[in-house]
């Protein structure tokens, strides 16, 4: 999992000192794992909760996007998307959701909105849902570009649920939540999986093409695929 955020803020410092640059990752953790927003470091809970997870075989990582706890494992690919929003637009961040889940969506071939999903992990109003389940979490980390202060970097970040989580992993989320003294609320149920009449390799490809084609971001500098 680390070697998966190295490259993000690897991706993201290079994009901010060559604003005309822009990288696609497309990657996976082989190992279970949890990841939370560094804001949890500073909570008096945090080192309890983190050696215990750890004990029960889910170790924390932190990422410098937003957002909220989630898992990370072989069921799982996440897509990172850097660039800087182009000279002379102004900053919009419903925008820049829509640069993320708009290729997601068409990936899946139609079959999905974006919206809220109750119960789910890491929920929020850019969700990609399917037929009436969660299928990827988003989140953004926005910052001005240091060659061209004029220029917003944007590290675009989606997780997407290949296999339905299984229930420890649910379950580890909920006992991080109860430490943050929050309902340990998340259900197996809120979540879906790839559609079975879609392959991996499929949606990962279309996946690549819609994302490709967005040429006013930029030169594509690296499609880098670990699945």
């Amino acid at each position: 999992m680390s070697e998966g955020l190295t490259q993000e803020e690897k991706m993201f410092a290079a994009v901010a000192q060559t604003p005309l640059q822009r990288y696609l990752s497309v990657w996976r953790a082989h190992t279970p794992s949890l990841v939370v927003p560094r804001k949890y470091a500073v909570a008096s809970w945090f080192d309890t909760a983190k050696d215990d997870l750890n004990a029960r075989g889910w170790p924390i990582f932190m990422r410098a996007t937003g957002g909220d706890i989630t898992p990370q494992g072989p069921g799982i690919v996440n897509v990172s998307h850097i660039y800087t929003v182009p000279a002379g637009a102004q900053f919009s961040l419903d925008r820049e959701y829509d640069r993320l889940c708009t290729p997601i969506e068409m990936a899946l071939g139609g079959q999905a909105k974006r919206g809220w999903q109750r119960h789910s992990f890491c929920d929020g109003a850019y969700n990609v849902v399917c037929n009436g389940q969660k299928f990827a979490g988003t989140a953004l980390r926005i910052r001005r570009a240091k060659a061209d202060p004029s220029r917003m970097v944007v590290l675009a970040h989606a997780l997407m649920l290949i296999e339905r989580p299984a229930f420890p992993a649910i379950s580890a989320i909920n006992v991080f939540l109860e430490y943050a003294g929050r309902p340990p609320d998340i259900s197996l149920e809120a979540h879906t999986s790839l559609p079975s009449d879609l392959s991996e390799k499929a949606f990962l490809e279309r996946l690549c093409d819609e994302f490709t084609a967005m040429t006013d971001l930029g030169m594509l500098r690296s499609i880098s695929i670990d699945a």
